[in-house]
């Protein structure tokens, strides 16, 4: 049975304890704001693996693409990230975004595909392209080292 929210079930206080380990598995969210309206936000994933953290999603307003918004996001994120402790960032870029490959490239972003066998380690074999239904490639892997 489904059941309607009144205007009296808005009105009751939800109380949940945000604990760390609670925060840690949802992931953080970084948010711009301009006179109270969000102009972009960047969006990490939980903790998977010690050291290593991933961009999931990259949002900025229209209106402020191609102002340094993204790029700032992003620098936010690894500074925040290299103060814990993190040495990697990987970005999962939808595909084909030509305007997403070219941004992570910019900002200093190589694509797991073009790495030297030196750099080829175990931990980078970890980090995999999403694919869908077919088994085509839904997302292109770019990494950067802290």
């Amino acid at each position: 049975q489904r059941r309607r929210i009144g205007s009296k079930d808005k009105d009751k206080e939800i109380s949940e304890e945000i604990t760390a380990e609670r925060e840690q598995a949802a992931g953080q969210v970084w948010v711009a704001d301009c006179d109270g309206d969000i102009v972009g936000c960047i969006f990490r994933e939980s903790e998977t693996r010690p050291g290593v953290r991933r961009i999931c999603r990259l949002v900025t307003g229209c209106w402020y693409r191609r102002e340094g918004l993204g790029r700032l996001l992003v620098q936010s994120l690894e500074l925040k990230e290299r103060e814990t402790g993190a040495w990697r960032v990987y970005a999962h870029v939808p595909y084909p975004s030509k305007v997403g490959e070219a941004f992570f490239r910019k900002v200093g972003y190589r694509q797991v595909a073009e790495a030297t066998d030196e750099e080829d380690d175990d931990e980078m074999k970890k980090e995999i392209p999403e694919r869908g239904f077919m088994g085509y490639p839904l997302t292109k892997v770019f990494y950067k080292d802290l």
